[in-house]
């Protein structure tokens, strides 16, 4: 019975992290009960949802899909040039 609330807890981390890159708490919490080692580096992994880089000034090139600013209208790291977004 207590690897059952020791596994509970521990699956908490990756659903954290997960949190954290803007995916949903409870399904990763489940993921990461059941397979905790998987979930972990699968979480780590993850890149940030687009909904949490448009939240921080952040969004990603089309050509290299790297972490550019929002306003940038050439890609620091491709030289690819970025079509203005409108902030709706």
């Amino acid at each position: 019975m207590e690897w059952v609330i020791v596994l509970m807890l521990l699956g908490m981390l990756p659903a954290y992290v997960a949190m954290a890159k803007g995916r949903n708490f409870l399904l990763w919490w489940f993921y990461g009960t059941v397979l905790f080692v998987f979930a972990m580096f699968h979480s780590i992994a993850l890149k940030p949802a687009e909904k949490n880089l448009l939240y921080y000034g952040r969004r990603y090139c089309p050509h290299c899909h790297k972490i550019v600013d929002y306003d940038a209208t050439v890609c620091e790291f491709c030289n690819g040039e970025l079509t203005p977004l409108s902030r709706d």
